[in-house]
């Protein structure tokens, strides 16, 4: 985003590059999200990245036109992380924080000054990313970066941002051979594609409306799997303990406290400021890591996690789930005192949230798909809470990222207990106590969602080929922990498969949620042949209400 060569940033100045890349976006948001890679529909790429633009436009907006260089990036850093949403959007707000680091500590804004700002935000991003992966909006941005630092220091601002939005565009073009779910969907990286789009905008005064390149690929798009470098399984750790604290202090060096706390384990993440990060690290000696933090500075927000404990048996933590709350039979309201632990549950659909509120979560955030709440609206929903813990359940993948920007913000102890659906977060909440602490009820609630296979009917909004299946558009898809695994023309037929491959390890348990575009007719056929064809598994029906997905599952 360059300015005049010489000129400081100032208030009208963000004020203009931030409508004007708002704008390009708001032009293509439905372009970027249509770039989804799975065929469902509600790919929100373009929403989330234009909502969290739109949270910097308001925020710079109530900022006085003469605020200091340096008060205004601080501004900027904090509006994108209250506003960030989804998990672009997240990392967004993390190009933006890297960004502002550097505009305001150098002086007038000149291509060297811009380059070093591609260069921290490049860094600042991928950090925030626990396993990067390459053709990505991570990989767009750094080649981006690296072709910033190829112009020659004494080019003008304009020039640069020429040479960047150029290499940018190249970038989002061969995503597709790095990543090789997006060359069997036949498109390229809507991260990326987006983030481009915003610079552009932003660079230019404008969008530039002739897309230079071929967003849809022909399929088969390359022939030879050798050329993908796709992204690598999570491996479990070799290590016991989960450990993440927040460490405050003064002129915290995270280098140094990577250095210090990579030799100790894996999974090492280490994010924040020269005044305050966030460390997690899985390691079999948490003791050691705590003792050499503490001699650098506050611990807060300990949390330490044994990933390998067994738990007690699904079916008795059900038996006892609503009697331990003092709910009442077929009441929903949740118990009168507060406790010391609340939950903040984000959910989609009248039906679901009823369900919730019935296993005692009381602080309720709409959201889920195509709408994922911002950090804002989740630390409001925490600031509610009088209780001295707060458990939140994302209940979505695309809020995991939005979530875990809340820690540290708020002045309570935060937990994110990392559901990626409302079945998790269902079964999470079953085994919640609010006479017990956040850590132990977090502890419970990630053992009880290891056990849980969730599953997921929607319709394909266009033609594809993801996770090796053939999908039509039109075609009603099941996915199984988000990736898709059947295609039919008929739901029963795609709800009947989905079920026999959830089923596959003795599970004794279905619960079905019904959306709202599914009729009370239709999911008495659907739940009837359920039974008919599992008799010895215990299917609970209930009505959810979410949008989007007619039939909901989930396997214990």
């Amino acid at each position: 985003m360059a300015t005049s060569d010489g000129m400081l940033l100032t208030v009208p100045q963000a004020r203009r590059l931030l409508a004007a890349g708002f704008q390009a976006l708001e032009e293509r948001k439905q372009e970027i999200n249509d770039l989804n890679v799975y065929p469902v529909p509600d790919g929100d790429t373009g929403t989330n990245l234009t909502l969290t633009v739109k949270s910097l436009i308001d925020a710079v907006g109530r900022l006085p036109d003469d605020l200091a260089p340096g008060d205004l990036c601080a501004a900027l850093s904090q509006a994108a992380l209250m506003g960030a949403r989804g998990n672009s959007g997240v990392i967004l707000s993390q190009i933006i924080r890297g960004a502002m680091d550097t505009f305001g500590q150098r002086a007038p804004v000149s291509a060297s000054v811009l380059a070093a700002a591609f260069h921290t935000a490049t860094e600042t991003a991928y950090r925030a990313v626990r396993k990067p992966v390459e053709g990505t909006m991570l990989t767009v941005l750094r080649e981006m970066s690296e072709a910033a630092s190829q112009v020659a220091p004494d080019s003008g601002p304009k020039a640069m941002m020429d040479v960047v939005v150029a290499a940018g565009w190249k970038s989002v073009e061969r995503t597709p051979t790095l990543l090789k779910v997006l060359a069997d969907a036949g498109v390229v990286d809507a991260g990326g594609y987006g983030l481009v789009v915003l610079i552009e905008g932003a660079a230019n005064g404008r969008g530039d409306w002739q897309i230079p390149i071929a967003t849809r690929l022909a399929q088969p798009t390359f022939a030879a799997p050798a050329l993908y470098a796709t992204e690598e399984a999570e491996e479990e750790s070799e290590f016991t303990y989960c450990t993440s604290f927040l460490l405050s202090g003064g002129g915290l060096d995270k280098d140094a406290l990577e250095a210090l706390f990579g030799p100790l384990g894996d999974s090492l993440l280490v994010v924040g400021d020269e005044s305050q990060v966030k460390v997690h690290v899985h390691t079999d000696d948490p003791g050691q890591v705590l003792s050499l933090a503490s001699a650098r500075g506050v611990l807060r927000e300990i949390e330490i996690d044994n990933m390998k404990e067994q738990t007690a048996a699904r079916r008795a933590r059900l038996a006892q789930g609503a009697a331990g709350r003092g709910v009442a039979p077929g009441s929903t309201q949740p118990a009168v005192e507060p406790g010391l632990t609340q939950v903040v549950a984000v959910v989609a659909g009248e039906g679901n949230k009823a369900l919730f509120r019935s296993l005692g979560v009381d602080l309720i955030v709409d959201g889920g798909q195509s709408m994922n709440p911002s950090a804002e609206d989740l630390i409001r929903a925490v600031e509610r809470a009088v209780a001295h813990s707060v458990i939140i359940l994302p209940n979505n993948g695309n809020v995991i990222m939005t979530a875990e920007q809340t820690l540290g913000l708020t002045g309570r102890e935060v937990h994110v207990v990392p559901t990626r659906s409302i079945q998790a977060g269902l079964s999470a909440a079953v085994v919640y106590e609010r006479r017990s602490p956040g850590y132990e009820n977090a502890r419970m609630m990630r053992a009880a969602v290891e056990h849980v296979v969730s599953g997921e009917i929607t319709q394909a909004v266009r033609d594809s080929l993801v996770d090796d299946t053939q999908v039509k558009a039109g075609d009603y898809i099941g996915l199984i922990d988000e990736h898709v695994v059947v295609a039919a023309s008929d739901i029963q037929a795609a709800v009947d498969e989905l079920t026999t491959k959830m089923l596959t390890a003795g599970q004794e348990m279905l619960t079905v949620l019904t959306g709202e575009g599914l009729d009370a007719v239709g999911a008495e056929q659907l739940v009837a042949h359920l039974r008919e064809r599992y008799p010895l598994v215990e299917i609970d029906v209930r009505e959810g209400g979410q949008p989007y997905y007619p039939v909901l599952l989930a396997a214990e």
